[in-house]
């Protein structure tokens, strides 16, 4: 799951505000190291020039935590000497420890003898553990005051966005004159409130074009069919024809109505029409004949691959008969176009089942099929519309459509749909 931009902005502040008391923290590490080896070294210059300054005999001098001896160059021998200093080579600076104490040594050769200084490091060393933990104790604090400027400073900014957020989830695609606001105080939230407010304004526009080219297309689509169906009446009326051509007018007024089924129940998906006006208490047996006739007169050899599983469909499912007639020519055409195999029906007890003995469905077929959401342009070109048809057809209907990835042997497609029961 991708983290919220809120998200983001708080970890981009809290980042940087460790980053700033790390950086803080090691700076007054260093700045007192320095200062203090600065005050060390005056303190071991000061006891030079203390002990160095007139002197001709040896000197031992303690003050506080500082011991200081001076050697002039004439004495040969000086058996007072601390066992600090004994055996350390002339010149040194370093530190040593004795007897659990560690000492900062310094050994100088001067002109008028050689001067010996130790101080003690366990003041030092406390003092700087106690500066230490003191810097822990404000790093610690200074991120967690940021932290909660962070989240507060977050929120400020983002505020605006969340309104304008909220503004356009609220927004109702059925109202046309739906808009968001401009008036921002962020320059960049007005130019996304009015690119958005522009981006409506031509959809409406696309969506008014296509809704008035779909009322001429029905004029269109219509015209020629009922010139069709009128002419066929005028046919029979004349009492002319034998019973060839007979036959030959009824798969044309057969043709003739199915294809103004199919006309109607497009213009009904296109227009998103309420269907409650055509839904009807429907027998799927008539339907399912009825499109196997027809699959079967357009294509001889249809008839020896379509059958009827145990010869039994007799579920009452409520829904609009031309709806329901085209989705499942849809299917059962599918299926005979992806496979040189037979084609089978069953009913099932939540609905129907189609089964195909071939390679099975493409995949982009596959895909289109198990889409949440319907998208025309994705796959139409190269699966057709026909299963985007039934797709929206299944929508529409309220009806389900699954693809049974454990059958192996081609394609089987189930299909759910509440079914009537019988009084």
């Amino acid at each position: 799951m991708n983290a919220s931009f809120k998200t983001h902005i708080y970890r981009q502040f809290f980042t940087l505000s460790f980053l700033t008391a790390l950086l803080l923290f090691s700076l007054f590490t260093l700045l007192y190291e320095e200062i203090e080896q600065g005050i060390v070294d005056f303190k071991v210059h000061e006891e030079i020039h203390y002990l160095a300054e007139g002197r001709n005999a040896p000197k031992i001098r303690r003050v506080e935590t500082t011991l200081s001896v001076f050697i002039p160059s004439n004495t040969l021998h000086f058996p007072d000497m601390p066992v600090l200093f004994q055996g350390l080579p002339i010149p040194f600076s370093g530190e040593i420890k004795i007897k659990e104490k560690e000492y900062l040594v310094v050994i100088s050769q001067l002109p008028l003898g050689v001067i010996y200084v130790a101080m003690d490091t366990a003041p030092i060393e406390k003092r700087e553990e106690t500066f230490q933990w003191w810097l822990i104790v404000i790093s610690v604090v200074f991120v967690g005051i940021s932290s909660v400027l962070a989240r507060f400073s977050t929120r400020r900014i983002l505020k605006p966005l969340s309104e304008l957020t909220e503004e356009i989830r609220d927004i109702d695609p059925r109202q046309r004159t739906a808009r968001i606001s401009e008036q921002y105080h962020d320059r960049e939230l007005n130019t996304i409130a009015t690119t958005f407010n522009s981006y409506l304004s031509t959809m409406e526009n696309h969506a008014a074009r296509e809704k008035m080219l779909i009322s001429m297309a029905s004029h269109e689509l219509r015209t020629p069919i009922a010139v069709a169906s009128g002419a066929l009446d005028v046919l029979d009326e004349r009492k002319t024809l034998n019973q060839k051509d007979k036959k030959t007018v009824e798969r044309i007024r057969s043709a003739t109505s199915v294809m103004n089924g199919n006309v109607e129940g497009i213009l009904m998906l296109a227009r998103k029409q309420p269907v409650s006006s055509r839904t009807t208490q429907t027998l799927l047996s008539p339907l399912v004949q009825a499109v196997m006739e027809e699959l079967s007169n357009a294509e001889p050899t249809n008839k020896a691959r379509l059958s009827v599983l145990r010869n039994k469909i007799n579920h009452e499912v409520v829904g609009d008969p031309s709806l329901i007639q085209m989705l499942l020519r849809n299917l059962l055409q599918n299926a005979l176009e992806h496979t040189q195999g037979n084609v089978t029906l069953m009913q099932t007890e939540p609905g129907l089942q189609i089964t195909d003995e071939g390679a099975g469905l493409p995949r982009n077929a596959r895909l289109q099929l198990k889409e949440k959401t319907l998208c025309l342009t994705k796959y139409a070109n190269e699966s057709g519309l026909g299963l985007f048809i039934v797709t929206l057809i299944c929508e529409r209907l309220g009806w389900r459509i699954e693809i049974d990835e454990q059958w192996k042997k081609g394609t089987r497609i189930h299909l759910y749909f509440p079914i009537k029961q019988p009084a």
